[in-house]
């Protein structure tokens, strides 16, 4: 797959379409090579592109904070290859301390950017 290359191989995951990374991991240091090796995102990128028509949902929480984290973290996926049409910002739902990654299938209209 297109991105595989660069994310490398993945561990198994229970619930494969739904991925949870904490303000925690996220404080470290941020550089291309260190993104790559997080898990949540690895797995994350390995679903959404295993078929072409998925697309990321970025849960985050609301506010100024929230939504920075959430473009950065959108930026950073650009910058190492992920479309960005196929990523769409949604705040809330979360708790204040994570982020939550949801890959839907693009013919669902219910997760489709209009």
């Amino acid at each position: 797959m297109l991105l595989a290359a660069l994310f490398g191989p993945v561990s198994s995951v229970a619930d494969p379409l739904s991925f949870s990374l904490s303000a925690e991991v996220w404080a470290r240091p941020r550089q291309g090579e260190a993104l790559v090796r997080i898990e949540p995102l690895r797995q994350a990128v390995a679903a959404l592109d295993a078929e072409p028509g998925r697309r990321l949902l970025l849960h985050h929480p609301g506010g100024e904070e929230g939504g920075l984290w959430a473009h950065q973290l959108r930026g950073w996926l650009v910058a190492l290859g992920v479309p960005s049409a196929r990523i769409e910002l949604l705040p809330g739902g979360v708790e204040a301390a994570a982020l939550r990654l949801e890959v839907v299938d693009g013919e669902n209209k219910e997760n489709q950017i209009p």
